[in-house]
């Protein structure tokens, strides 16, 4: 996900990957999970189309009957690109694109922008924003927003795994949390939290399905980039 820079915003990205691990001990790299290819749908990720399906029945521009599933179909998909084409000939669909839908789809979450806040006036004390380091997963499929405190069904061990933090870049924070699992989960969320257990959640993502069994563990690494250039 990436936060756009306008004129006096920190411009972010903030990138998910993950790698299975199977019981038997074969590995399966799952690769970024927001690329929008695993979806085959046009240039983004599953929950941008979701908010745009939400906002365009909200504005009446598509029936508020058309399901989401039957929107991507018609709008979505590599194989159709006339028909998003189509879309895009209605001026207003064009300024809920490049206007506030962006804004909606930022995936670090109101919360963990408050902890950034508190951690700057907190002078060394708590909370400190490198707490931010406890992977947590989910069964919930409803799209990230900003408004998000948690996942939407929590799945897995209660207790969260806790990251491995590493700089490997100058302005990269990067860590990696490795979630074993005990019980057949179907995984389609991820949060990362400033505590293994209650705490703030700082980001939070929606994929593709993960099918999971005893003894399997998914392996997810998160990195956020920030870059210069906000006053």
């Amino acid at each position: 996900m990436k936060n756009k820079n306008i004129e006096g915003q920190i411009d972010y990205v903030g990138s998910l990957d993950a790698v299975l691990i199977r019981g038997d001990g074969s590995v399966r790299d799952l690769g970024n999970l927001s690329n929008p290819q695993t979806h085959r749908l046009i240039g983004r990720p599953i929950q941008w189309w979701r908010a745009l399906w939400r906002r365009l029945r909200l504005e009446k521009i598509v029936p508020a009957t058309l399901s989401f599933g039957l929107f991507l179909s018609l709008y979505g998909v590599v194989d159709q690109p006339h028909r998003m084409k189509a879309l895009f000939k209605d001026p207003r669909v064009v300024g809920i694109i490049m206007g506030d839908l962006t804004s909606e789809l930022g995936l670090v979450v109101t919360g963990g922008a408050n902890y950034l806040a508190t951690d700057f006036a907190s002078g060394q004390a708590s909370p400190r924003i490198s707490a931010m380091n406890f992977h947590d997963s989910g069964t919930g499929a409803t799209a990230a927003t900003s408004t998000d405190s948690g996942l939407q069904t929590q799945a897995g061990p209660a207790t969260r795994a806790t990251g491995s933090q590493s700089n490997p870049v100058t302005n990269v924070y990067k860590s990696i949390g490795t979630i074993a699992y005990v019980s057949t989960l179907s995984i389609t969320e991820w949060g990362l939290f400033s505590a293994s257990t209650a705490g703030t959640m700082w980001d939070r993502r929606v994929f593709s399905v993960i099918s999971v069994v005893s003894g399997d563990s998914i392996q997810f690494s998160y990195s956020l980039t920030v870059n210069a250039g906000g006053s």
